[in-house]
């Protein structure tokens, strides 16, 4: 969601990694959602950092293809993820939701994340310009 297609910088290589440190992680997680053999889904948990400062915190990442919006799918994902983040040790879980996207907004806060804060100008579309962000937390 961060980036536009023309941006994307890794190779089969590169991703090849990124997905292995994943799999071997005791601290982050990438999680598929796959229907008829399509990846329908992603969510993941990446640690903010390994410092002893920051390393109780995780962000929280999530994409779902708009023909499967409504069915449950980014839900269970999200549960998954809270999950994973209380068994790896986290104290809380972090995520930014553009201001306009009332849908997913309201999803978060139905399980327990909470507004903490807003950056008026966190992203610049190509296609409508300036967006706000919501940042939101849950204590786990």
């Amino acid at each position: 969601m961060l980036s536009y297609p023309e941006e994307h910088c890794f190779d089969t290589k590169s991703e090849s990694e990124f997905l292995q440190a994943r799999a071997e992680s005791n601290r982050e997680v990438m999680l598929l959602a796959v229907v008829n053999d399509k990846i329908v889904a992603t969510a993941g948990i990446s640690a903010v950092g390994n410092k002893y400062k920051v390393r109780h915190r995780a962000e929280f990442d999530i994409d779902v293809v708009k023909e499967y919006w409504g069915l449950g799918i980014g839900k269970a994902m999200m549960k998954a993820c809270v999950q994973c983040a209380k068994n790896a040790g986290y104290q809380q879980l972090e995520l930014e939701v553009v201001a306009d996207n009332q849908r997913a907004f309201h999803m978060y806060k139905s399980i327990g994340f909470v507004e903490f804060g807003r950056n008026p100008l966190g992203f610049i579309s190509k296609y409508s310009g300036p967006q706000e962000l919501v940042y939101m937390k849950m204590v786990l």
